[in-house]
Order: structure tokens, then sequence, then C-alpha cells
């Protein structure tokens, strides 16, 4: 029994040596589905030591030639019907004893290439006997047209009613009577190439069919679809003007000053500003509130009367005597906190140049 395991190990072994080193492409397995196909085989059965033919005579291994005929029944699963004809091989005397062997198989291709596994139903035909068994296998086959392929297999043969076992060796030619017709596919010849015409009206590297800024300027820089990106500017002027104390009129020498603010207003239109008025701690709270508001209207008219700025973005603020630069009670402190303040701070959007 271990021998016969032995032998079976041995087959599978050198089938799956075969398939690696000798693979070749064979047809799509979608073209034989459908197919009969006959085939001729030699076989060598190495025989169950307690195997006995009728004349109680023992064999233990017999050549045999044989014929088969298949079917593909699907891609994976084809079935077969053979036959084969021992001559055994006898351990007392010299008589030869034939024996029929009939089998029906199933054999699947689980990767619907060339190896196979193999089941099925046999009988052994004995002069007086016949005997039912079952076998299974591995098998290989290699293909070399369309229609006409090689095999190699080895099978394990299970017989019932005295349990015994006996290896089978086969190999064998097959044709296919027919292959399906294969749809090959006709690969039409490439067209020219023939570049796009890219029509870009503004010249800012976006086609038009995309753009949806079509009228950029050709100094800005784009996104993908043709617009300009913008960045964050940010905006920052700071003007002081200081005052005589207990007067609200603006000195001369802050008339440059005032201009360039009034320049810088008219370059951002967007912005707004306020105009803070200060006085010193010297005097009555309330009457430096009042004296805050005069320094800063005074500011805020020039602004609009002189420069031409709009009175609705200038506003002006008086804050009394609060924030004071210096609170120390010296002439230099109340010098620096008579004054007005003119904070801007602001951001805009600035086109990005290319």
């Amino acid at each position: 029994m271990m021998k016969h395991k032995t032998s079976l190990l041995v087959s599978t072994l050198l089938l799956t040596q075969f398939n690696a080193v000798n693979a070749a492409e064979q047809p799509d397995a979608d073209t034989l589905v459908g197919n009969y196909y006959g085939g001729i085989h030699g076989a060598y059965m190495k025989a169950d030591n307690d195997r006995l033919d009728p004349s109680d005579n023992q064999f233990t291994r017999s050549g045999g030639i044989g014929v088969e005929l298949g079917y593909r029944l699907s891609a994976p699963v084809e079935l077969r019907l053979s036959y084969t004809r021992f001559a055994a091989e006898l351990h007392e005397g010299d008589n030869i004893q034939g024996i029929n062997k009939y089998n029906l198989d199933a054999l699947y291709f689980p990767t619907e290439q060339n190896i196979y596994v193999l089941g099925g139903v046999n009988a052994f035909d004995f002069n007086t006997d016949t005997e039912a068994a079952v076998n299974a296998g591995l098998g290989y086959r290699q293909y070399f047209t369309d229609q006409f392929a090689g095999y190699l297999e080895g099978k394990a043969n299970y017989q019932f009613e005295d349990k015994q076992t006996d290896a089978i060796a086969q190999v064998g030619l097959v044709y296919f009577f027919s292959t399906n017709d294969k749809v090959v596919a006709v690969k039409p010849e490439p067209a020219p190439y023939v570049a796009p015409v890219v029509v870009d009206t503004d010249k800012d590297g976006v086609a038009d069919g995309v753009d949806q800024c079509p009228a950029t300027p050709t100094t800005d820089k784009v996104d993908e679809v043709g617009c300009t990106v913008f960045e964050q500017e940010r905006l920052s002027y700071r003007l002081a003007v200081n005052f005589d104390n207990n007067k609200a009129v603006v000195k001369p020498e802050y008339y440059s000053e005032l201009s360039d603010v009034a320049a810088f207003l008219k370059q951002y239109p967007h912005v707004d500003i306020t105009v803070d008025g200060y006085t010193s701690v010297l005097g009555k709270a309330s009457y430096n509130q009042q004296l805050s508001e005069k320094r800063a209207a005074a500011v805020a008219n020039l602004l609009t009367s002189e420069y031409g700025i709009d009175s609705s973005r200038v506003t002006p603020v008086g804050h009394g005597e609060t924030n004071l630069i210096d609170s120390s009670n010296t002439a230099e402190a109340h010098k620096m906190n008579r004054r007005i303040e003119i904070n801007i701070n602001e951001t805009r959007k600035v086109a990005v140049e290319r």
C-alpha cells in the first residue's frame, strides 16, 4: 500500500515540474466547449500486492494500450470514456492473462489551462469476473496545435469488494474533431495624429473653452480656469499732528503730511478713516473734551475742503484727555498729548503679476 502512495506522489511531482518547465500557450478553453475528441494511450499499472487473478495467480504490474472518446462539457470540465487492454505479468508460470478496463472519468481544469484533476468509475473485466472500482488522479495536457495535444497522468484505482488499490500511469494523444471559431478583433489602424487647435483670445495660457475670465489683463497671473490670482496686501498709514496749547488750528508744517494722507485715500477709495483728537490734562476735562473734538474736526475739514476727500469717508472723534502718550506733568509731555492721530490698517486684494 505504501509503495502505491509513493508512486502517486512521485507522479504528482513529475506532473507539476513538467507544467512549470514545458507550459505552452494553449487554445482558449471556451473554444473547446461543445467539441468531441478521440485519442489513443498507453498505460502502466502497478497492482496491489494482494490482487489475485481469477485463477488465483498473483500479478503486480502490467502494461496496456487503449482508446478514448471525450467531450468538453464546459470551459473547465470534460467527460471521457476510455477502454484499456492490459496484459498481466504473472508471478507464477509463464501464462499471460488479458484484462479489459473500462473507465468513465470527469476531468476538471481548475485554471482552464494544462493541469487537471480527474475522478471516475471503472470496471476490470477478467475472463471470469468483473470488478467495480473508482479512481482519482492528476494530469497534464500539452497542446501542440489548437486541436492536437498529448497528455500524462497518474491515478489511483480503488476496488471496493476486495479493498485493493492499484497505481496507474498513462500517456496519450488526443485530437479535437473541431474547435469553435474564434472571434478575432481586427485592430484598426490608428488615425494620424492631428494636434488640436487651441484658441486663447486673452493670451493668458488657458484655452477659451476652459477660460471663465476671458478678458484678464496680460500682466496678471491666472489660475487653471483663467481668472486672476489675487493675494492680500496690508495697507498701513499713521499720522500724528500736534497743536499749541488751547488751540485747534492745524499748523502749516503738517500740510504736506495731510496731502500724503489724501493721496493715500485717493489711491485706495474703499478705505475710510477716523481722525482721533486728544488733549493734555491741563484744564477741565469737559473743556478738554470739546477741544479734542475741535482739533479732530479741523483736520477732517482740511482733508475734505482742501484735498477733495469725500466727507463720508472721514469721521472726526474727540477723546479729551484720555489715552495720554506721556502721563508725566511736564511741558514736553503736555505738548505730546495735544494731538490728533490718523491710523489706517486695512487689507486689500492685489493681482499677482506673471
